[in-house]
């Protein structure tokens, strides 16, 4: 059988509490739209109301960073979670002691078959994107079941181009001023690469410092890399082909000492040995520092914040049976 990654599981075993601090969490724009494409919720007289009678799994839930949403919408019981890390579902545990959860991978998720409306990966199906966690997934959804990832990301990449047969796509935005919104096109535009790069060149710096640490992503899995929607565009007969695409482009803060926390939480950074990640951090100043300009500063109650560029894509295909 196959085994998760053992980067993942060896680094948010270690690195789990600084995860579930420096991670951002998901815009409920985005996942209010997310839920509903997942046929997990309609809307009635201009508001949602959520199907909380039918069951998810949210496989690979780490800390918990999406799960929150879920609960917020009414999810309890007919909530699962299956995580592969001891580390992860320790801190989940703290922030969800309620909820029903199990150690297990995609490899082997310990649910009946045919036992849940929709599976959610949030920010981890690059991990696993293979043939036998389609068929593991495929295996424990209903005859009706959807199947819906999420992501956030801090650079424009491969994994956002859209691929024959082209899905529905949808390109919303998010937390963006009057004088941010002049400057950009915001059309209806099928293609979403130049909106992408168009948004993400408003705070050139956090692109620096994303392409910097990505150096050192090479020889593990990640969203960037795209390999994830090769898996999911192939034909198979597990899923359909994805049938909508939707991203959301948001401004984030961040204060210019967490710029480097929020990278170390990345499994490939956290590796690494301690003088390693001490180098890095000091490059990861030394670009802020270099590439930030007066346009990316704000000032909040007294304390000092960088703007930057960030976005969320979601995908949803549906079970073969």
């Amino acid at each position: 059988m196959p085994q998760t990654h053992s980067t993942a599981i060896n680094s948010f075993n270690s690195n789990h509490s600084l995860y579930d601090q420096h991670r951002p969490s998901f815009s409920p724009k985005i996942v209010d739209q997310f839920l509903l494409d997942l046929g997990l919720g309609s809307i009635t007289n201009g508001k949602i109301e959520y199907d909380n009678q039918k069951t998810i799994l949210e496989l690979a839930a780490g800390t918990g960073k999406f799960t929150r949403n879920l609960v917020d919408h009414g999810w309890s019981d007919k909530l699962i979670v299956v995580e592969p890390s001891k580390g992860m579902l320790e801190t989940f545990d703290k922030n969800f002691p309620n909820i029903k959860k199990f150690e297990g991978s995609s490899y082997n998720i310990p649910l009946p078959d045919s036992s849940v409306d929709s599976v959610i990966i949030a920010q981890g199906f690059h991990w696993f994107s293979d043939e036998n966690s389609l068929i593991e997934i495929n295996r424990v959804l209903k005859l009706t079941g959807t199947f819906g990832c999420i992501w956030n990301f801090d650079a424009p990449s491969i994994s956002q181009n859209l691929h024959p047969p082209l899905p529905e796509t949808e390109v919303l935005y998010d937390n963006i001023s009057t004088q941010i919104e002049s400057k950009l096109s915001l059309s209806i535009s099928d293609n979403t690469t130049s909106q992408i790069a168009e948004f993400f060149g408003l705070h050139p710096w956090c692109v620096k410092v994303s392409e910097y640490i990505y150096s050192f992503d090479k020889k593990v899995p990640q969203y960037r890399h795209g390999k994830w929607k090769e898996l999911l565009c192939k034909e198979n007969k597990y899923f359909s082909p994805i049938l909508k695409e939707a991203f959301l482009l948001y401004i984030s803060r961040v204060k210019p000492e967490d710029v480097y926390r929020y990278w170390e939480t990345r499994s490939y950074i956290t590796d690494l040995p301690a003088d390693e990640r001490s180098e890095i951090q000091k490059k990861v100043e030394s670009l802020v520092r270099n590439a930030v300009t007066d346009n990316d500063k704000i000032t909040i109650n007294d304390e000092s914040y960088l703007e930057k560029s960030m976005g969320t894509h979601t995908i949803i295909t549906k079970v073969n049976k």
